[in-house]
């Protein structure tokens, strides 16, 4: 998140920390759901790289390096380290050295047969961001005034093309994946924002305008969530539309709403929330020595405990190091 727009846009950072908190509900062997938080965040980056760039948009590639790659890369290093020498407390990473250079690198590849899952597994999304932050700075550098068309135009060719190989790479077949088109979502919203920011809360419609979008979003949602449309291989309409639909709620109907600022803290420290939060989980799990399956009132109790340390450790993690280090990186490459 670029310095700034935390304090111009409170309902994302919020929606940010809602993100990230659905993708660990996934993780919490007690929950299992909340996969639908990738796509969000997915959504909110294609806003979000509208909205950085709507000014400014030098050293664009560079800055979002310095935003995902320091944490990311000592959250591998870690797991690697720990494959060499406490490889019991893995399930499916091993010492493999490419692995862990595919995985800073963020090239995607099939781990021992599990998939596309880098080192720290949830960074599969990260090459998604990357691939897209390429193809945005593409834009930037072509036309920046057509950016958004620009891009768009791309993320679709770049799919194609990807499906056309799917079958004879690996890499080809990740990027086949349409979740890719869900940035383009977050372009759209960018020009609905921009277009009626705060005006619709100044209308005499503004209540009745927020409950009919309420209504359409829910029957639609009801619609693709129907059990005819599960076996469609199409997130970024399942999964991607309603992520769509919650983020220009937010953005247009919450734009001015004062928010808690411990939420606001939250949705600041999304990030590390979202890359942290299996190592609790898993350490946690094996300290008080439980089994996925177990169902009971201790269970129940260990995973609020599992939620409450992830919540102050991701704070801890963003105040302490993340927003340090990159404030340090930034001074040092001259980026403003």
């Amino acid at each position: 998140m670029e310095v700034g727009l935390q304090n111009k846009l409170e309902s994302i950072q919020v929606l940010r920390f809602i993100a990230a908190f659905s993708v660990m509900m996934v993780h919490l062997p007690l929950l299992g759901f909340g996969s639908w938080g990738v796509d969000i965040f997915f959504v909110i980056s294609g806003f979000i790289m509208m909205f950085v760039t709507e000014k400014e948009n030098k050293f664009f590639f560079i800055k979002r390096l310095v935003r995902i790659v320091p944490l990311y890369w000592c959250l591998t290093i870690l797991i690697f380290v720990t494959s060499v020498f406490l490889p019991q407390y893995l399930n499916n990473t091993s010492d493999n050295f490419l692995h862990l250079i595919k995985s800073l690198l963020f090239i995607p590849f099939d781990k021992n047969g599990t998939g596309h899952f880098p080192v720290h597994f949830l960074g599969w999304s990260l090459n998604f961001e990357i691939i897209f932050y390429l193809l945005f700075a593409s834009s930037l550098f072509l036309i920046k005034n057509f950016r958004a068309l620009l891009v768009s135009i791309l993320i679709i060719l770049f799919v194609l093309i990807s499906s056309f190989f799917s079958d004879k790479n690996f890499v080809f077949n990740v990027y086949s994946n349409t979740i890719i088109l869900e940035f383009i979502f977050g372009i759209i919203i960018f020009y609905i924002w921009k277009k009626y920011q705060g005006t619709l809360n100044k209308s005499r419609l503004y209540i009745p305008t927020m409950i009919l979008f309420l209504l359409i979003s829910y029957l639609l949602i009801i619609g693709l969530f129907r059990p005819e449309f599960e076996h469609l291989n199409y997130r970024f309409i399942r999964f991607g539309f309603p992520s769509f639909l919650l983020v220009l709620y937010f953005i247009l109907f919450l734009d001015n709403f004062k928010f808690p600022k411990t939420l606001v803290l939250l949705g600041d420290s999304s990030y590390s929330l979202y890359l942290i939060h299996p190592f609790i989980i898993q350490f946690s799990y094996k300290v008080f020595n439980f089994e996925n399956s177990m169902i009971g009132f201790n269970h129940y109790l260990l995973t609020l405990l599992i939620v409450f340390l992830v919540l102050v450790f991701s704070i801890i993690t963003f105040t302490k190091i993340e927003k340090p280090f990159n404030l340090i990186l930034k001074k040092w490459l001259n980026l403003k």
